[in-house]
């Protein structure tokens, strides 16, 4: 009998290659908001900095020019955290939509493979009974042979 060959193979090849590049947009958008999550610690942390030495200097007397500076400069601080608190959220929600996107495309993966390993049981019962019946023959022939040659013998 001839050696197994899944008839939906290039179908199941095709969707693992989706199922890896969608695996990979979301590893992207992953790492992407980990780099959010960095800066805006990052910023957090040098607004507190900020902070102390702004109090550390007031407690010592302070300009209106470096009390002006220190606002516009913690202010400038407190906008980016926002902004990237606004791009952390967003990107949360580009993650569980891939998060779907790669859910679904694994479920038709395995729904092939499951279709695959169907068909590859089906070929081995196939290859089992064709080998049963060419025992059976095989056996009924040598019967045959033997029965003639008592016959003719």
């Amino acid at each position: 009998m001839k050696k197994f060959k899944f008839t939906l193979d290039k179908l199941l090849d095709y969707k693992g290659q989706i199922l890896d590049r969608e695996k990979n947009d979301l590893a992207a958008l992953n790492v992407e908001r980990a780099e959010a999550l960095e800066l805006k610690a990052g910023l957090e942390a040098e607004l507190r900095r900020n902070q102390d030495e702004f109090n550390r200097k007031a407690a010592e007397g302070i300009s209106p020019m470096d009390m002006l500076v220190f606002t516009n400069y913690h202010n400038v601080l407190r906008t980016r955290i926002e902004d990237t608190q606004k791009e952390i959220e967003a990107l949360e929600e580009k993650i569980a939509k891939q998060l779907n996107v790669v859910t679904e495309a694994s479920k038709e993966v395995k729904s092939l493979e499951k279709l695959e390993e169907k068909q590859l049981e089906d070929y081995r019962f196939k290859v089992q009974k064709s080998e049963e019946s060419f025992i059976e023959e095989y056996v009924n022939g040598a019967a045959v042979r033997a029965s003639l040659a008592s016959i003719n013998g």
